[in-house]
């Protein structure tokens, strides 16, 4: 499923999601940029009648386990929850996945390892907005959200608010360093009240609404607006939760080594500048960097000797890891690194 970054040439699209609202997309196929089919029987059904609009299926993402009732690393049991829970759904007619229900934003982009890991298909995820801060609910920005879901292979971004003003702040956020195609879901009322919409893509009516309503509301709405994404002087790396702009030439810290001191040397290097440099020497390590990541506020550097070391860290680590040759890794292997985990070579 291929939806081009916005240009404001265009009305945004709809996706379809109800099986009344079939008949709408023959009247005017070019209103249409998808369909989210309710099931494997349906997303054949839809596939063969609505050729070739792309028909995918939702997945929503399984609730976030207890740590004390799992298995350490906690993302790599999450992940194999997630498997285990997609892999039934699957579907050959579907051209894309959309996830939904994310508990957290760490539990989101295990979900989209997880698809990842068992399937090629296009993912398109929803974020849940929920604050006029532009931020998730366990407090993760929208840019940060963006920045690394964009990076490990998710297409487009659907996001959702309680309120207009909350949709149009996080937009706002977010569109500037964008690199794949926003969407909402909204409701029809917001688009008659001329809701601002920066750099929006794809259009999914809100619960209760329905897609009859929503092509009228898009064909008065003129609260769309471009917003040019230019901001290429600077690396997006993100430590999970907050945005962090940084220059190709940011300090990096003395080497930290994730063992049971952990905790402490990021205590004594709060106030320091530039990015961390975490060293995983062992499989203990991957787990003392999952435990104590809610700590890290800053860019991280990470880096093993081990390749399939290096990648445990990168699974568990829910932002964007920088690399900067220490332990040098083949060619390779960094560019797998890069595409399934964004890892940021500098």
């Amino acid at each position: 499923m291929d939806i081009p970054l916005c240009q404001m040439e265009h009305t945004p699209q709809i996706l379809l999601n109800e099986a009344d609202d079939l008949p709408y997309y023959h009247k005017a196929p070019e209103r249409f940029g998808g369909a989210i089919a309710p099931d494997g029987a349906a997303c054949a059904r839809w596939a063969a009648e609505l050729a070739p609009l792309p028909v995918g299926l939702a997945l929503d993402c399984p609730p976030v386990p207890d740590e004390e009732d799992c298995e350490r690393p906690v993302t790599m049991y999450y992940i194999k929850q997630c498997k285990q829970a997609f892999r039934p759904l699957l579907h050959e007619d579907a051209a894309f996945y959309y996830l939904r229900g994310a508990q957290t934003f760490a539990a989101l982009r295990a979900a989209v390892l997880a698809l990842g890991d068992i399937s090629g298909r296009t993912v398109i995820t929803e974020v849940a907005i929920e604050d006029d801060e532009g931020r998730m609910a366990d407090g993760t920005d929208v840019r940060a959200a963006v920045g690394v879901l964009q990076r490990i292979g998710v297409t487009t971004v659907i996001l959702t608010a309680h309120d207009p003003e909350a949709m149009t702040e996080a937009l706002d956020l977010a569109a500037p360093y964008a690199r794949l195609a926003l969407g909402v879901c909204v409701h029809s009322a917001w688009l008659r009240a001329q809701t601002k919409l920066y750099n929006t893509e794809l259009v999914l009516p809100a619960d209760h609404d329905d897609t009859a309503r929503l092509l009228e509301a898009l064909d008065g709405h003129t609260g769309g607006e471009y917003v040019p994404r230019d901001h290429d002087d600077f690396i997006l790396a993100p430590d999970g939760k907050n945005p962090h702009f940084i220059d190709p030439t940011i300090d990096i810290s003395d080497e930290i080594e994730c063992g049971p001191r952990l905790e402490e040397a990021l205590i004594e290097a709060e106030d320091d500048a530039g990015a961390l440099k975490l060293v995983l020497e062992t499989e203990d390590d991957v787990i003392k960097l999952e435990e104590f990541r809610y700590m890290i506020s800053r860019p991280v550097c990470l880096c093993a000797e081990s390749a399939d070391l290096l990648e445990q860290g990168l699974r568990v680590y829910p932002g964007l890891a920088l690399y900067d040759g220490t332990w040098e890794q083949p060619e390779d292997v960094l560019h797998y690194l890069e595409q399934k985990y964004g890892l940021i070579r500098l």
